[in-house]
Order: C-alpha cells, then structure tokens, then sequence
C-alpha cells in the first residue's frame, strides 16, 4: 500500500512538471516548440530608416532661377508660372531683337548715304532700298528711334528676368506658410457711448469698425 502510494505520488508530480514546461514552450504555425519562456528570440525585421524630408530653402529656389529661369518656380511646386516666365523672355526678346535688326539696317543705310559705311560692309536688298527711298535726316530719324526702342526692350527684358528671380525666392519664403481658409473682411457698425462723468458736453462717438481675418 506505502508502495502504490509513493508510486502514484511521483506519478502526479512527474505530470505536474511536464505540464509546468508546456506552458512555458511557444510553438510555431506547424506545431514545432522554437522557444522556451527564458529565451528570447527577436525575428522581426529591422525597421527602415525613413529619410527625414530636407527643409524648403528659398536660397536654393533663387539661385535655381537665376542659373534656369523658371526652374525656381518648378522647385516651389509652380509649374503653371512657367510659360508665363518663357513667354514673356520670349516675347520681349523678339521685340529687343527687332528693333535692334532695324537699327542696323538704317544705320547701314544711313551711313552709305553719307559715305561713312565701313569698308568690308555691303548693304543688303533691304538696307539698298531704305538708302534709295529715305533722305538722311529721316534715316537718321529712324535709326535713333528703333536704337532707343531696342535699349527699351532690352531693359524690360532684363527686368523681366530679375522678375522671375524675385518671383521665386518669394514663392520659396512662403512655401511653407500656412495660409488659414478662414480668410474674411466685416464691416460693422460701431458705437461708441460717452465717457461719464465729464465736466463739459460730449458725444457719442459712431463709426464703422472694419476687421480682417487672415
């Protein structure tokens, strides 16, 4: 009897430890024990590393439409200013360039008629026939103006350009300013009662009060 006793005690105490290590064993999706409760296995994969996003530089926005026009405005997300930039350097270009080919051509003109063209020089059909169809005072009258209309252009031109530049470094300083949708103007009617006590007669003082909200 001590002997079946002892026996069964073991017994149980053997199926308590083995049910004590089950717990502590963690298996994978097929059934197989990959790891005891002391151990500690790490399978998941390293994080990426996320790139922090370079901050907007107005100074780059600048130099990039002072080296390209227009490439200052790509870089501040203003695609559509564009064509406005080549058309306009465009546009004032081609008027710079026609008043400077007229120039030439009454120049040439003017300077055959008063036998001051240059050796090596030889008029053109279109410079022949301004030199046979104007006197030199109108040549000359014509050759200051188209001179004075290229110089016009050619600054507009330029200005343009610098246009394009401080276009760019501003859009850059304001590409990261926060623009609130509650953009609102009121006008209100204003009153204003009179201060008491006074020692002579005041008034009420009525107004408008204006206020903008941005």
């Amino acid at each position: 009897m001590p002997r079946r006793f002892l026996l069964l005690l073991g017994l149980v105490a053997i199926l308590a430890f083995q049910k004590t290590e089950a717990q502590n064993v963690v298996f994978d999706t097929v059934g197989n024990a990959i790891m005891t409760a002391d151990t500690v296995v790490t399978n998941s994969k390293p994080a990426k590393k996320t790139k922090e996003k370079k901050p907007h530089s107005p100074t780059k926005a600048t130099i990039m439409s002072a080296c390209l026009p227009g490439l200052g405005q790509i870089y501040n997300g203003k695609w559509w200013k564009v064509p406005i930039v080549y058309a306009g350097l465009g546009g004032l270009g081609y008027l710079a360039y026609s008043n400077y080919y007229q120039y030439k051509s009454y120049l040439h003109a003017y300077e055959f008629k008063t036998g001051d063209l240059p050796d090596g020089v030889t008029l053109t059909e279109y410079e022949t026939e301004l030199a046979n169809r104007y006197a030199d005072s109108q040549l000359q009258t014509y050759k200051e103006s188209y001179r004075r209309d290229f110089e016009l252009y050619t600054i507009i031109t330029v200005a343009w350009y610098g246009l394009n530049i401080i276009d760019a470094c501003v859009d850059g300083h304001l590409y990261t300013y926060d623009i609130s949708d509650d953009l609102s103007f009121s006008i209100d009617p204003f009153l204003r009662p009179a201060e008491m006590p006074v020692k002579m007669p005041q008034y009420a003082q009525v107004g408008l009060s204006f206020q903008l909200n941005f």
